[in-house]
């Protein structure tokens, strides 16, 4: 009974000592304490030259001078005797002062100015903007999921399951994203259509998202090629791509039964602001994101069977969507290697995993090439735009050093809205489930040191899809915490609040990097 107790003290002890270390870490990055000097203003005779002042200055150990207007300066005084405030005062060359008492000649002392500016910086100038319908409506889709855990039996799971679902796909293409939102280059893809044919799967395939673009050329031959179809064909593409979403989201949870389990985690998967641009944020980055790759990827791993082939091609094809799905590849290629197996047959389930994958990513360019008879060009593959590490580099835009205020700003809001706060969550289960942990945190090492490493070239305000396309790690850490209520409850709230952080970058002009 003692070692009971005793257990139950040091854990409580220790999540006291994790929520005081929380609380001390966001106080020092939003709270900003200054230690100011004893400040004192001087308003000096017309006539006293500047020479002169410079020497009473020095005389009266005034220091840190500040112009304010006319005769009158602001200074640091470091001392604050009677006598010498006393002879500061009756000075001739003194006209007046500030914030000394004349009567007793005191000087104030030293003070602390405690500053939220950047606080307030977190909601903005206007807060109320900072829940939309959007988000309202996943927000009650998440909890209607998370209470629908609750249901005993798989009949009623499974009818919940399906009508929230398609509740979703519903309210997406019912209340679409639209402007003042910014969407990094959509506006090229739709200006004319020579920008269009030149961008997109026409004239050429761009391999950075060869299939988006193929798919968009394509589109654009069904509406027939005129002014208003690029408009019309990357419209469709992100209704496609709701669509993809939602059939993804029903597939796992047929998979896995409509389990308790699964239910938490598409209850999580929906909360992730990463689920709004599934309504319609016309952009191609977020298409690599694939809700489904990872449970069955995992499952796959632990039995061996064909659901590792499965998240495998879902893999792939997400990084045909887009070249960012390559971080999930990676990201499995890492998970592989804590499961519990023989060298042998780890090897082979990566070899079969690596096989699938390369085969749903790459094996569309014989389709380019052959069937449509069009070049393949590198287009954006060519470089990747990394951040500094200490110093801004300046070119047409600024690209601000990760070390540095605004890269730590823009670090912090960027892991704050794709769910960066997950991790911590999931290695808190590590003794119950060491085996998912592991494979889920060696899932998200490549999208860490990613998301810390890109660069959005035209900021967080123009490049959200980019953004949550570094981060394909939110599903497999939300994997893992729905196996516990308590985490699933944990982290549910984390991505709600999240929802701050998207709304804050793409409503604002605080995250927009414009040409110089």
């Amino acid at each position: 009974m003692r070692l009971w107790l005793g257990r139950v003290a040091a854990s409580r002890m220790k999540r006291w000592t994790l929520a005081l270390a929380a609380l001390l870490v966001l106080a020092a990055v939003f709270v900003e304490v200054t230690i100011i000097p004893p400040r004192v203003t001087v308003r000096w005779q017309d006539d006293v030259s500047a020479g002169e002042r410079a020497e009473l200055e020095g005389r009266y150990r005034l220091e840190s001078g500040r112009f304010i207007e006319g005769t009158t300066w602001r200074y640091e005084l470091f001392d604050r005797s009677r006598e010498n405030v006393r002879a500061i005062v009756t000075d001739p060359a003194v006209d007046d002062t500030g914030y000394i008492d004349r009567p007793t000649f005191e000087a104030p002392g030293w003070g602390i100015d405690v500053s939220v500016d950047r606080a307030r910086f977190l909601i903005g100038s206007t807060p109320t903007q900072l829940i939309q319908p959007q988000s309202v409506l996943l927000f009650a889709i998440g909890l209607t999921l998370l209470w629908g855990a609750g249901i005993a039996t798989y009949g009623g799971r499974r009818a919940l399951g399906v009508a929230v679902l398609l509740t979703v796909a519903v309210g997406a293409y019912l209340v679409p994203l639209r402007q003042p939102i910014r969407m990094g280059d959509s506006g090229t893809y739709v200006d004319s259509r020579e920008l269009f044919e030149t961008y997109s799967g026409v004239r050429q395939i761009r391999f950075e998202a060869h299939l988006s673009h193929a798919i968009l050329g394509r589109l654009d031959q069904a509406f027939g090629s005129t002014d208003q179809a690029p408009g019309q064909a990357l419209d469709w593409l992100m209704r496609g791509a709701t669509a993809w979403f939602v059939l993804s989201a029903l597939a796992i949870g047929a998979i896995e039964r409509w389990s308790a389990v699964v239910l938490r985690y598409l209850a999580l998967a929906l909360l992730a602001p990463s689920t709004l641009l599934y309504f319609g944020y016309r952009e191609l980055g977020h298409l690599s994101l694939s809700i489904a790759a990872f449970p069955l990827i995992l499952r796959g791993l632990q039995t061996g069977g064909r659901r590792l082939e499965a998240g495998s091609v879902l893999s792939g094809l997400g990084a045909a969507l887009h070249g960012f799905g390559l971080l999930s590849l990676a990201g499995s290629g890492l998970a592989a290697c804590a499961v519990r197996a023989r060298a042998a047959d780890r090897v082979r389930m990566i070899l079969r995993f690596s096989v699938w994958g390369t085969a749903a990513y790459l094996g569309w360019v014989a389709v380019y090439l052959i069937v449509f008879n069009l070049p393949l060009v590198p287009g954006h593959s060519e470089a990747i735009p990394w951040r500094p590490w200490l110093t801004d580099e300046v070119t047409d835009r600024i690209n601000v050093a990760i070390l540095s205020i605004t890269g730590g700003r823009d670090l912090l809001f960027s892991a704050w809205a794709v769910g960066v706060p997950l991790v911590v969550v999931a290695a808190g289960m590590w003794r119950e489930r060491r085996e998912e942990v592991r494979a889920a945190l060696l899932y998200a090492v490549p999208s860490l040191i990613f998301l810390v490493l890109f660069w959005p070239i035209q900021g967080l305000g123009m490049e959200m899809d980019l953004v949550f396309a570094a981060f394909p790690a939110v599903y497999a850490l939300a994997w893992v915490c729905a196996h516990d209520e308590k985490r699933t409850a944990i982290a549910a709230v984390l991505l709600v609040s999240a929802h701050v952080a998207f709304w804050r970058i793409v409503l604002g002009i605080d995250f927009l990097n414009s040409r110089l």
